[in-house]
């Protein structure tokens, strides 16, 4: 699963939790963590500090994580040659389409008569 999909749903980002836990902050400690286990957060990163002074350790296996919130999907198209080993290729994009909603994100890095 890409990460993207986890962090949106889970509202975690992954990289930043990390990166925490590589500074040596326990994982207890990490704001999105706390929040995603129902526990006081202290209003996210910007006062991390706060948090982490302040906090009191659990037991993540004795509560409950939050439901995740929504739905994701997260599609990566490749170019690949199947006569050569599914080697990596270069093409070009002959069509692609997708239909905006209010309430959906998206980014691409290719579009239609791009190549890759």
């Amino acid at each position: 699963v890409e990460h993207p999909v986890t962090e949106w749903i889970a509202e975690v980002n992954l990289p930043a939790a990390q990166v925490a836990v590589g500074m040596g902050i326990p994982l207890w400690q990490v704001p999105e963590i706390r929040r995603f286990y129902g526990m006081d957060n202290g209003g996210g990163y910007d006062i991390w500090r706060t948090t982490a002074a302040l906090a009191t350790p659990f037991n993540f296996d004795e509560v409950d994580s939050q439901w995740p919130k929504g739905h994701c999907v997260a599609v990566r198209i490749t170019s690949e040659d199947p006569d050569d080993g599914f080697k990596p290729t270069g093409g070009k994009v002959k069509e692609i389409s997708f239909k905006s909603k209010p309430n959906v994100w998206a980014y691409f890095s290719v579009k239609s008569g791009g190549g890759i």
